[in-house]
Formats: C-alpha cells, sequence, structure tokens
C-alpha cells in the first residue's frame, strides 16, 4: 500500500476508525509518521467505506463456501461485480448522512 500511498498523498487524505488493531504502539507510530487523519471512532455512520463493506460481506455471504481459496475467489469475483455507481451512490449519501446524524444529535441513525 505504501507506494500508491505515496503517489496519491497530495490527492488524498487515508483515513482509520481508530479500531483497536490500528491502535497498537507499531501502527500508531507508523499512521502519526504518514500524517494519517484519525476518523472519531463511534462515527462509522459516517464513513461509507463500511457500507460497501457491508454490500460485499451480503454479496459473499450468498456463496456457499468450503475453503479459504474459495472464499477469496468469491470475494474477488463479488468485488468486480461492484459497479462504480454504488461506490458514487455512497459518497453522494454523505449530506443525507451527516444531516441524520446532526437531526439525531450525534447517536445512532438507520445509517
Amino acid at each position: 500500500m505504501m507506494p500508491l500511498f505515496q503517489k496519491l498523498v497530495r490527492m488524498a487524505v487515508f483515513q482509520h476508525d481508530n479500531d483497536p488493531k490500528h491502535t497498537t504502539k507499531m501502527t500508531t507510530a507508523l499512521l502519526r509518521k504518514l500524517n494519517v487523519k484519525e476518523w472519531p471512532s463511534m462515527s462509522l455512520n459516517l464513513n461509507p467505506i463500511k457500507h460497501l463493506w457491508g454490500i460485499l460481506k451480503r454479496k459473499v455471504e450468498k456463496h456457499h463456501v468450503s475453503n479459504t481459496q474459495q472464499l477469496h475467489n468469491v470475494i474477488i469475483e463479488e468485488w468486480k461485480r461492484i459497479l462504480a455507481t454504488a461506490c458514487a451512490a455512497l459518497v453522494n449519501s454523505m449530506s443525507r448522512m451527516i444531516k441524520a446524524v446532526l437531526d439525531n444529535s450525534g447517536t445512532n441513525t438507520k445509517y
């Protein structure tokens, strides 16, 4: 990931959601060095990638895999089937998500 991140550093913001596996000493030091922005840990409602992972998970669960190689193949296959328009729709829904969170005083929403 690092070579790609270094190419995109001027165009992209790399974020994480403060998940415990992202907060080990070694990971924290690397993220600080790379100037990675921390997304508030309780704001999953505002993170479109979480919704994209949910879409992928539901697609993968429809398959009945019996080993890790099959799982890998299904994940790759289903990932390729997710249209760019689905990703754009998630990003475009951000204003609705933010409004819902604000309307709900910062607590959980239907998103």
